[in-house]
């Protein structure tokens, strides 16, 4: 973190790389080591880890969230964690969808009158269309209905 805040300024010419290491201290053969590395193992890993995310994110039309991504990642053989994913998922802005809470459709009124029970809870029927039963409260569509 220091390195970088010096690489940042050195890259400004705010301050001499001597100075700030000095006030930082960090010896300066240390900053000049430090930036000379390549990125990490773990960076690289993120990076190729990230860059699979966004293809099984594609392939999932978006509808994957950290838990299903981690099992996705480790039946494609990388073992990660969920944390991790989750990290890396919100760093790369991808975010599964949610599902809608759940609203009360059926509200009774003030005196609630409840429907007769005219099979008499009896399910069996002789011959076909004799008895038919079902409930449409809760029978999601994709239209508005606004009602007589």
């Amino acid at each position: 973190m220091r390195f970088a805040a010096i690489a940042g300024w050195a890259a400004e010419k705010a301050y001499p790389v001597e100075f700030m290491c000095d006030e930082l201290e960090v010896s300066v053969s240390g900053y000049y080591a430090w930036r000379g590395r390549g990125p990490s193992a773990r960076s690289r890993e993120d990076a190729l880890l990230t860059a699979l995310m966004h293809v099984i994110y594609e392939d999932l039309n978006g509808n994957v969230g950290r838990r299903r991504m981690r099992a996705e990642l480790v039946v494609r053989g990388h073992k990660v964690s969920v944390k991790r994913v989750h990290r890396l998922m919100q760093a790369a802005g991808l975010q599964g969808r949610f599902p809608r809470p759940w609203k009360r459709t059926t509200i009774p009124g003030e005196k609630p009158v409840p429907a007769p029970d005219l099979i008499g809870r009896d399910f069996t029927a002789q011959r076909p269309n004799e008895r038919w039963v079902g409930d449409i409260t809760y029978i999601k569509t994709w239209g508005n209905y606004s009602g007589p």
